[in-house]
């Protein structure tokens, strides 16, 4: 690996652990130790030099941010690069990169390989899938174990090793194929008609091909005599140089007082690996005393109905018209705001505890015909709901105002089959649920947002395979709906 000495995962470890201590020193080590790797792993996702240095730049901000969401200090290298790749898959998704790229020159290193050997290994791996060449370069080059790649490709270890396992076969095959189709035409009278014109770069298939004819010819069997071990060839492969200057710009965000809000959004844009939601147990206590006092207050509208119901003097005719006025004002009281719907959940509680107050009174309006009862009526109620519970209207609403909800959707990339949508509270708390999902996203869940604290959603699409682009949504029963994309 030209210019990367390994890393003890002992050294990772300690680095988590300082990071989360709020060492000083702590990140300029992980970016002594992975900032190189990490630049060459986003310049192959990126393709040009400055998009590259972002990503580096936010990704490290983003894993400093929120180090305390690392479950294990083990888990540090993988969380490393699942966060850089999600955000050069979110740069590529958002259209952020530059109309024209403009490639990093490569880092001086001594012991690479020749120019046709690496001509040969290029176009090896040209015969991989995308996600064979990803692995292969995380596995080799930068020394992620199957748990580590696991995080990163959003899969299972097992998966991980097999995909791993296949990659590195494929590519031994790729590269005798490479070898023959280069070197061995005027040898053998079978490889033109096999690998086809040329210079020509060889697909899956022409390299399959040519691979089952050398397993079975004498000829080109004795060429590529023995397996080579094509994926060692890619540690002495050429890397990305990173800019000079990067360390400086990531460690002067990091800890300039006035680049605060810059990390605050960096983090809060970010969607990377979370951590498992946090039950809100304080939320709740609030919310369920607030819905206990909305009971107590509907309870006292019943008790007062039945009274008036009851009462000597009340005629035959008014009872209908004051039983009409108690029920229609809860459901008058939501259309007040016209077209938002994210108030409606959250505002029902407020509804019921605020109806008490005006129905005796402005019930009687439209009902002109007896005076002594009117009076009687109104009378009644107010002397019935003087002893009640100690004033429980006046403070009632100001406790219950209801907020905003902001909702943020998220993409998935490339082999990626989860992210989050966000879920912020705004100016007061926003009761919310998933009422359903379009597009094979999957996610579920209900609960209360508060303001500051932000809810992570986790939503998860389908393993099945899929050509370009995919997109989903996800509802709310505020009516907010989220995007969810993904590049397959």
């Amino acid at each position: 690996m030209a210019g990367w000495p390994s890393i003890d995962r002992a050294d990772d470890q300690r680095m988590a652990r300082a990071l989360d201590a709020g060492d000083t020193n702590a990140l300029a080590q992980v970016y002594d130790a992975y900032g190189a790797r990490l630049f060459d792993y986003c310049h192959v996702l990126l393709r040009d030099r400055e998009a590259a240095a972002q990503a580096v730049h936010d990704s490290l901000i983003t894993v400093r941010e929120r180090i305390a969401a690392l479950p294990d200090p083990r888990l540090f290298r993988g969380r490393l690069y699942a966060t850089a790749r999600a955000e050069c898959l979110r740069r590529r998704t958002n259209a952020g990169l530059p109309a024209e790229r403009r490639r990093a020159p490569e880092a001086d290193a001594a012991g690479g390989i020749d120019e046709s050997t690496r001509e040969l290994v290029h176009a090896a791996l040209l015969a991989l899938s995308g996600q064979q060449r990803e692995a292969l370069d995380l596995a080799v080059r930068h020394e992620l174990d199957p748990h580590e790649l696991a995080e990163v490709l959003s899969t299972t270890p097992h998966e991980a090793s097999v995909l791993i396992e296949q990659a590195r076969n494929d590519l031994d095959d790729a590269f005798s194929a490479v070898v023959i189709a280069a070197t061995g035409r005027d040898d053998c009278p079978s490889v033109p008609a096999l690998a086809g014109p040329p210079g020509q770069p060889l697909d899956a298939e022409r390299c399959a091909t040519l691979a089952r004819h050398i397993a079975g010819c004498p000829i080109c069997g004795l060429r590529t005599s023995g397996r080579v071990a094509t994926a060692q060839l890619l540690r002495a492969m050429p890397v990305a140089a990173a800019p000079e200057n990067l360390r400086g710009r990531v460690l002067a965000t990091a800890f300039s007082p006035e680049h605060a809000r810059t990390r605050a959004t960096i983090a809060m844009r970010f969607d990377p690996p979370p951590p498992e939601p946090r039950t809100e147990e304080e939320p709740q206590r609030k919310s369920t005393g607030v819905w206990v006092v909305a009971g107590t207050v509907v309870c006292a509208v019943l008790v007062l109905c039945g009274f008036l119901l009851v009462s000597p003097g009340s005629s035959g005719g008014k009872r209908p018209a004051g039983n009409n006025g108690v029920a229609a004002a809860p459901g008058d009281s939501p259309t007040d705001d016209g077209g938002t719907s994210s108030h409606t959940a959250g505002a029902s509680p407020t509804a019921k505890t605020g109806s008490p107050t005006p129905t005796p009174t402005a019930t009687p309006t439209p009902t002109p015909t007896p005076t002594p009862s009117k009076s009687s009526k109104t009378a009644a109620p107010r002397h019935h709901t003087r002893p009640g519970r100690p004033a429980p209207n006046p403070s009632t609403p100001s406790q219950q105002q209801p907020g905003r909800l902001l909702v943020k959707g998220c993409g998935m990339g490339h082999q990626v089959y989860g992210c989050q949508v966000t879920l912020i509270a705004v100016d007061g708390p926003v009761k919310w649920a998933v009422t359903g999902t379009t597009g094979g996203v999957s996610t579920g869940g209900s609960g209360t947002a508060w303001p500051n604290q932000p809810i992570y959603l986790n939503v998860s699409r389908s393993h099945e395979w899929c050509w370009g682009t995919g997109s989903g949504t996800v509802s709310f029963s505020t009516g907010h709906v989220a995007s969810v994309t993904w590049n397959c």
